[in-house]
């Protein structure tokens, strides 16, 4: 298992907290996004990091994907 940074696991939460309360339709998407997307863009350049290692195409995450 990769141990995530403190950093990254504020991020999480956020992002959690966020996708709980867009699908409760508590909150609007432009709000959802604005608490999910330092998260998605915190993997995403994991993901592109890891890609070039390994030659390979990214992998990434969008919002959509994430808040379903």
């Amino acid at each position: 298992m990769i141990a995530m940074k403190e950093e990254t696991k504020v991020l999480k939460a956020e992002a959690e907290r966020g996708r709980q309360l867009y699908r409760s339709s508590l909150i609007d998407q432009s709000e959802a996004k604005k608490m999910i997307n330092p998260y998605l863009d915190a993997v995403n350049e994991k993901a592109i990091e890891i890609a070039k290692k390994y030659s390979m195409k990214p992998r990434k995450v969008q919002f959509h994907s994430f808040v379903r």
